[in-house]
């Protein structure tokens, strides 16, 4: 997905022009609301509470989450966006997006890292299989021992990471395993952890968590567009 920076872009304005806000909406919540309500948050304070490119990776996670399901009234948001816009998209951006569609997110552990090149990641659900991706940046950024969910995908003989990842500290890839493990849906049950562990990070155990805070009326609560694309 980072190799085209406006692919995810164009799905994004899509949702907002063909009917899928309440959609997006809807998976926004069953991601971050348990964490939120626990927390004493609303969901609109989350982009302030957290790094905007940190924000934007967890926004990206739920909008490829939309991209892989099918509405109760039959649609799928990579569907209509193909045939709405698929006849001015290269070949290879059609595969991608298909890719996102058809993929689920997955918790890995890396377990090698080839600088500049890419990583090798071990599958901790269930445990075992590697796998190596194609990922430049995250190669010197992440080190080995990291526990990273994220949704590989394979297009054209090349295997890479969409656009949505969320890195975990080293060290915590046994706590998270457990815990998604154990949850209802795997992909909110992923961002339901990563996200208490980042706000535990930033502002400590729960007890000591910020009240809510008041939304400015207004205020934009969407990451820009551009800040959707993971910097592989």
């Amino acid at each position: 997905m980072a190799k085209d920076k406006n692919l995810l872009d164009g799905v994004v304005k899509f949702i907002s022009a063909e009917g899928f806000v309440d959609a997006l909406q809807e998976r926004l919540l069953a991601h971050v609301q348990s964490t939120c309500t626990a927390r004493n948050l609303a969901v609109g304070d989350l982009p302030r509470l957290l790094d905007q490119q940190v924000y934007a990776l967890m926004f990206t996670c739920v909008v490829e989450d939309l991209m892989g399901r099918t509405l109760a009234e039959g649609r799928n948001l990579t569907d209509a966006y193909l045939k709405r816009h698929g006849w001015k998209l290269g070949a290879l951006a059609r595969r991608q997006l298909e890719a996102v569609r058809d993929s689920r997110i997955g918790l890995y552990e890396i377990d090698a890292v080839s600088v500049g090149v890419g990583l090798t990641l071990r599958d901790l659900l269930p445990p075992g299989e590697k796998v190596g991706v194609e990922a430049v940046a995250l190669s010197r950024a992440l080190p080995v021992g990291c526990a990273l969910a994220a949704r590989v995908l394979r297009v054209d003989g090349t295997v890479s990471l969409a656009g949505g990842l969320l890195p975990f500290d080293e060290g915590m890839s046994a706590e998270a395993a457990e815990a998604v493990a154990g949850a209802a849906d795997r992909t909110e049950g992923i961002t339901a952890f990563w996200l208490e562990k980042t706000l535990a990070e930033n502002f400590g155990a729960r007890e000591a968590a910020p009240e809510a805070l008041p939304v400015e009326p207004g205020a934009d609560q969407s990451p820009e567009p551009e800040r959707l694309d993971s910097a592989q």
